[in-house]
C-alpha cells in the first residue's frame, strides 16, 4: 500500500493527515506546521500521532498529560478518546472479517458437521476391535479368556468414546493427578 489514508489506526493510536489534524484543532495547516517547527510531534512528513499532539498542547498549556480518567477530560480530549475507541473497535472488525475471508475461521456450522461425522467414523470403526482381537487370538488362549479380553477391549473403548462425548478427561489423567 504505496498510499496511507487520511485516519488510520496504528500500534494503539489514532494517525491523523495534516489536514485533519489541524481541522481536529481548528486551526490552518500552517499553524500546525508552525507548531511542527515549535517541537510538535509528527509522526511522520504529513501525519501526527493525535495523542502525542494532544499530549505535547497539554504540557504547553502546563497540564502534565491527557487524562485517562474519561470524567477529567476536556471535550476535546474525550472526542479523541472514544474515537480511537472506535477506530480500535472497526479496525479489530477488518482484521477479523480479513481473517475470515481468507480462511482462517470456519463456520461453526460447517465444523460441527465435519466433527460429527468424523466421531460417526471413529465410532463405528473402533467399536469392531474388541470382538476383532478376540477372534484373533482365540486360537492361543481359551474361550472364556478371549471373551474376557474382548469385553474388557470394547468397556475400555466404550469409556473412551464416552469421555469424548461428554467432554471429560481421560480416566488416566484422573488417576495420576490423584483425583
Amino acid at each position: 500500500m504505496t498510499e496511507k489514508a487520511e485516519l488510520y489506526f496504528e500500534d494503539g493510536t489514532v494517525v491523523l493527515c495534516t489536514r485533519l489534524t489541524a481541522a481536529y484543532f481548528g486551526v490552518t495547516t500552517a499553524t500546525l506546521s508552525n507548531w511542527t517547527r515549535s517541537g510538535c510531534p509528527q509522526l511522520r512528513r504529513g501525519y501526527y500521532d493525535l495523542k502525542a499532539v494532544l499530549d505535547w498542547r497539554a504540557k504547553r498549556e502546563e497540564r502534565p498529560e491527557m487524562p485517562s480518567d474519561p470524567e477529567q477530560m476536556s471535550a476535546g480530549e474525550l472526542r479523541l478518546h472514544y474515537d480511537a475507541q472506535l477506530k480500535q473497535a472497526q479496525f479489530e472488525a477488518r482484521q477479523f472479517q480479513n481473517r475470515l475471508a481468507e480462511g482462517e475461521y470456519l463456520p461453526r456450522v460447517q465444523v460441527v458437521r465435519d466433527l460429527s461425522r468424523f466421531l460417526l467414523v471413529l465410532k463405528t470403526a473402533v467399536t469392531g476391535l474388541g470382538r476383532e482381537l478376540g477372534l484373533l487370538v482365540s486360537p492361543y488362549v481359551d474361550g472364556d479368556t478371549a471373551r474376557r479380553l474382548n469385553h474388557r477391549i470394547d468397556e475400555r473403548i466404550r469409556e473412551g468414546l464416552e469421555q469424548i462425548a461428554v467432554g471429560g478427561i481421560a480416566r488416566e489423567e484422573l488417576d495420576t493427578d490423584g483425583g
